[in-house]
């Protein structure tokens, strides 16, 4: 099989909505309040006051199936039914509750306890520790009857409803199930990837064949988005992993379909085509999004309007952001410091008026709601919290709001400063720091070195971490305030007018002060629900004079839902001050240069690349 590269939603990154099809969208009430500050209520997808404002202390989860949870004053998540929200349905305190997408929900009693699976009255079903050999330590929740869970080593499988595994986890890569289909992968003994579409009994539907593509990491309308890796031509493959629709080779970016849709982006502008290809709004608006069936949010002059599948405005440019649709038939709009319910004209619901609305993009599956197994400062939100939509962020389309503001949903950061011991000595040979480790703990440096050297292990785990968790709080410690950041960005010039594909990538290098970086970085963060980064290569080099001063080489391959790259990252630390270790220099060369070679090994920065005196 071929290999493949496979990206996180990174061709699916135009507006949050189209990211999953609203078809799945069960929300069936959102919490809201009149003053953000104070005390909530419920009020349904349809428009109708469930539980008046003022009436919950807390904030509740968004309802699905019938049942929402709620903190106590502790912090511990109640298990609550719609239809007698004034107690809890058990005494049972969790510390995560899932939506109910089926008659079973994941929860999890205490951070570090076994992942489990309750029903609608908060009785244990099944848990994860009815499978001690393979260590379960995360668990999504349910996507069309099956639940994506990983072992410790790093395998994917499935379970069902009653904690059956129905595939048993023996894939490197795997999503959640959408249309019957999910993507899965397997890397052989040369660490390339092939793919494969599998149906939930695991019965493998079609063999990716497509060579040199970027693919999406899950079907929709019965296709599976690619983008060609050198020529950056976009794509849909059907289910049987055939090529059977080529997008217009001046389109940069584009959504899953979704109602027959998909959003596309040319020159920084955003317009929407058909199944077939056919441009169906021209690509003139600032932003766009699939709202509906049938309806699209247009943004224009950062004000939004709602238009039908055509581009026909049926509303003026007057709202600060829109949402899409729920199965109540209103979507969440935001106007001028309030926020409100719209119909599919875009008439506001005048009874919906109010300060905030909180949409959960777990409960609209926007992305995946993650359980995970570990100790306390590893253990998963409390999920089912909820996303205020309010008006203190203009000009920001509703779903982005939602993204920015989401519970992280990866593993949470752990205190700047607090960072894990790790027992080095019992790691695998895969391990990227594997060699690095066995030097620390072979015995044979001096103690003040070794003791360096592990620090360093500790900080760089934790670095690699910090982005995946959107940590910027230890990013902003961990740098020092005169840094020296020297960033690269690939970029492609315009495509060439014979071939009308895009010439080889172009590197282009900022040197950025560190307030700058991060402030860039927030923007990052912010705009992708999903950063990934992988370390290999890695070196650490200590200065020959200069006691505390270590330069850290390593290959860092980075994945987002905007961006990935793939190339040599350098950092300069003073370890000078045990207590506050910190980066002086960071620089990012790319592995490969124009010309499809790598870059030269005596190219790459290291320690005696920089004048420490």
């Amino acid at each position: 099989m071929k290999p493949i590269l496979l990206f996180f939603l990174g061709l699916c990154a135009v507006c949050l909505s189209a990211c999953r099809s609203a078809h799945d969208d069960v929300t069936e009430a959102l919490p809201f309040c009149n003053n953000l500050d104070q005390s909530w209520g419920l009020i349904s997808t349809d428009g109708s006051i469930l539980i008046p404002s003022g009436c919950l202390e807390r904030r509740p989860s968004a309802v699905v199936g019938g049942m929402f949870s709620m903190a106590d004053e502790n912090g511990r998540l109640y298990l609550y039914s719609i239809g007698n929200p004034a107690r809890p349905v058990c005494q049972r305190g969790f510390a995560s509750i899932g939506h109910f997408f089926e008659d079973v929900a994941p929860a999890q009693e205490f951070a570090g306890s076994p992942l489990q699976l309750i029903d609608k009255q908060g009785n244990e079903i099944a848990s994860t520790a009815q499978y001690p050999q393979y260590n379960i330590v995360m668990l999504h929740n349910f996507s069309e009857g099956r639940a994506l869970f990983a072992t410790a080593n790093g395998k994917y499988g499935y379970m069902d409803t009653r904690g059956r595994i129905i595939i048993p986890p023996v894939y490197d890569q795997a999503y959640d199930f959408n249309d019957g289909r999910v993507l899965v992968g397997n890397a052989n003994s040369q660490g390339e990837t092939g793919y494969q579409l599998i149906d939930k009994d695991g019965k493998v539907r079609a063999s990716i064949q497509l060579s040199d593509a970027l693919l999406d990491t899950r079907p929709a309308d019965e296709r599976l988005l690619f983008r060609k890796l050198h020529s950056c031509h976009i794509g849909f493959l059907d289910m049987q992993g055939i090529p059977i629709l080529y997008l217009a080779e001046d389109i940069q970016r584009a959504s899953r379909f979704q109602w027959g849709l998909a959003v596309v982006c040319t020159a920084g502008r955003y317009g929407l085509i058909d199944r077939e290809g056919t441009m169906t709004i021209p690509p003139v608006y600032e932003k766009l999004s699939v709202a509906g069936p049938g309806r699209v949010a247009l943004s224009k002059g950062n004000l939004w309007a709602i238009a039908d599948a055509a581009g026909t405005l049926l509303c003026g440019f007057q709202f600060d952001s829109i949402g899409h649709y729920y199965q109540g038939g209103f979507a969440v709009a935001r106007r001028k410091g309030e926020s409100m319910l719209i119909d599919r004209r875009g008439n506001v619901l005048e009874n919906s008026r109010c300060a905030g609305i909180a949409e959960d993009p777990t409960a609209s599956r926007l992305c995946p709601q993650r359980f995970w197994m570990g100790p306390d400062e590893d253990a998963g939100p409390a999920v089912g919290t909820a996303v205020a939509q309010t008006a203190d962020e203009p000009g920001k389309d509703a779903a982005e709001a939602a993204v920015r503001n989401q519970p992280s949903t990866a593993v949470p950061a752990k205190s700047s400063r607090s960072i894990e011991r790790k027992d080095w000595s019992k790691i695998g040979r895969q391990h990227p720091f594997y060699q690095e480790a066995v030097k620390v703990v072979s015995g044979r440096l001096e103690e003040k070195d070794a003791a360096n050297r592990q620090m360093i292990l500790n900080y760089v785990e934790h670095l690699r971490t910090s982005y995946t968790t959107k940590d910027i709080d230890f990013l902003e410690q961990l740098f020092s305030e005169n840094a020296l950041i020297v960033v690269g960005t690939v970029v492609h010039t315009a495509p060439e007018k014979e071939s009308g594909y895009l010439p080889p990538a172009q590197v282009v290098y900022n040197i950025k002060s560190k307030r700058q970086y991060l402030e860039r970085l927030k923007q990052v963060f912010q705009a992708n629900r999903t950063i990934d980064l992988e370390f290999s290569n890695f070196h650490i080099m200590r200065h020959p004079t200069l006691p505390g001063i270590y330069g850290v080489s390593l290959r860092q391959q980075y994945r987002s839902d905007l961006y990935s790259d793939d190339g040599y990252l350098f950092l300069l630390w003073d370890f000078r001050d045990e207590t506050a270790p910190e980066i002086h220099v960071r620089t990012w060369q790319p592995r490969m240069q124009p010309d499809h070679t790598p870059i030269p090994e005596n190219e790459i920065f290291n320690i005696s690349n920089f004048n420490l005196q």
